[in-house]
């Protein structure tokens, strides 16, 4: 029996076992006709029957089925189709069950199959199996995990060692739905190791925990459903994290539990520096701001909302901004060239009103020739603030303009009011009457003689021509402008 089938008594071979003709089969068999058929055909007369669900064909053709390969095979297909009732036929006569790599055990969402392999020593270490199925957000492997870990306390380590790296996999893509089943389960927040991900790493110098890859989620309910503490966790650092990313919630959540924002050597915050020199370059929805490099648009405040939040909550609770060296305040400024102007004026309003860096600093930080230019917009803003950015250009063009404002209003002034008239009233009678007619105060006709350059009657004037004194020598008429 152990010799190939031609093709044609192969194909008759299958379609018999197509169409459930046991008793044929029978007889085939006891006449001593072999099972084996060419691999050409690309099937085999038990995968066959198995996809009939004809459980009795299955069981004979398992029993007389000389090649161990094909019986591993046919193995791996009845888990595909669910049937523990073949599987355990087929290792009754034989099929390997350790030929069956335990994830695809997992991937079919079993739990009866599941614990059937378990039970027959699958290996649950090797290539991380658990690991990769809660990846896959299987829910029937969560509670053979914990069997396992019960039942071989020797391998308890190893087992860990899987739910904790899908733990910062499911921190590091914010799903509080796997993070909460996990933790369910035991996974430990605070071990250090690789995620399932390559791309999943804050620190290339340092292993992630769970803790730090949900610092840098947006969603601050994974952070909290870890339940870090003050006495237990390294909150400065987990605060540096969100820092870096803008997590205001985040940053907010861990101020409130204790985290200091003031770290650094130089007593300035890592924190606040982080999220100055690299939040500013994200906008809010998450992608990297496609401005940076090809200068489409500026981030207006609404792009860098949160950012802006982080950077408010960092200096209500005292952050200060101590920049280490020159390329730090380059990237800032940098930074806030990719930004529209309003936001390096509003981050200027909350640094002073903090206090938290020194007026040096912000006069380096705004002091370059192309951040002038970039601040022109709110330049007359900056300027009551104790930061007059203005170029020698821009001075001397508000200066122009202010003259030409200056003499379009006295022309204006000039057109309304005839300054000859005006002159020889107000020396021939006191102001007073003379305002009456112009219907204006006595104050009022004065400015107007102020700004027309017409000279006026000194005080005492005329009580001095009433009582016969002296009088001072009426000046001239001077031109209106220069």
């Amino acid at each position: 029996m152990s010799e190939i089938l031609s093709e044609t008594d192969a194909k008759n071979l299958l379609r018999l076992c197509k169409q459930g003709r046991l008793f044929e089969i029978q007889n085939w068999i006891s006449e001593g006709k072999s099972i084996r058929v060419p691999p050409s055909l690309r099937t085999t007369p038990l995968k066959v029957a198995l996809g009939t669900g004809f459980h009795s064909l299955v069981e004979l053709l398992a029993a007389n089925e000389p090649s161990q390969e094909v019986k591993n095979e046919c193995l791996g297909h009845a888990v595909f189709l669910k049937r523990l009732d073949f599987i355990e036929l087929l290792v009754e006569h034989g099929a390997d069950s350790g030929s069956i790599a335990f994830i695809e055990v997992l991937q079919i969402w079993e739990p009866a199959i599941i614990r059937f392999f378990l039970d027959r020593g699958a290996d649950f270490i090797t290539g991380e199996p658990f690991a990769f199925a809660f990846r896959d957000r299987i829910r029937t492997a969560l509670r053979p995990w914990r069997e396992c870990r019960e039942k071989h306390p020797e391998a308890a380590s190893k087992l860990q060692e899987q739910a904790d790296r899908a733990l910062r996999h499911f921190c590091f893509k914010e799903d509080l739905k796997w993070v909460s089943l996990l933790m369910w389960v035991g996974a430990d927040a605070r071990s250090s190791g690789p995620t399932l991900d390559k791309d999943d790493n804050l620190d290339e110098e340092e292993p992630a925990t769970a803790l730090t890859a949900a610092a840098y989620a947006k969603n601050v309910e994974i952070l909290k459903r870890l339940k870090p503490e003050a006495k237990k966790d390294d909150l400065d650092k987990l605060l540096t994290y969100a820092g870096s990313f803008g997590r205001a919630d985040t940053v907010q959540y861990l101020l409130e539990l204790g985290a200091k924002p003031n770290d650094k050597p130089n007593g300035g915050s890592t924190a606040l520096a982080n999220c100055l020199s690299s939040s500013l370059r994200f906008r809010d929805y998450g992608y990297w701001n496609y401005s940076y490099y090809h200068r489409s648009s500026k981030a207006s405040k609404h792009s860098v909302s949160k950012t802006l939040d982080t950077i408010r909550f960092l200096l209500e609770h005292g952050a200060l901004w101590r920049p280490d060296e020159a390329a730090e305040l380059k990237q800032v400024r940098r930074n806030l060239f990719e930004c529209e102007a309003d936001v390096t004026l509003e981050l200027v309003e909350r640094l002073l009103k903090h206090a938290a860096c020194t007026q040096e600093t912000i006069h380096e930080l705004l002091g370059t020739p192309a951040m002038k230019k970039h601040l022109i917009p709110v330049v007359r803003k900056l300027v009551p603030l104790g930061f007059d950015v203005r170029t020698q250009e821009q001075k001397r063009e508000e200066s122009r303009q202010k003259e030409v404002s200056r003499r379009w209003a006295l022309e204006q002034l000039a057109f309304r009011y005839n300054r000859d008239e005006i002159y020889r009233e107000i020396w021939s009678e006191p102001i007073q009457r003379v305002a009456k007619r112009y219907g204006l105060s006595d104050v009022g006709l004065a400015k107007v003689c102020r700004k027309l350059n017409i000279p006026r009657p000194g005080r005492g004037y005329w009580a001095k021509k009433a009582a016969g004194g002296t009088l001072p020598r009426q000046p001239p008429l001077p031109k209106l402008l220069p």
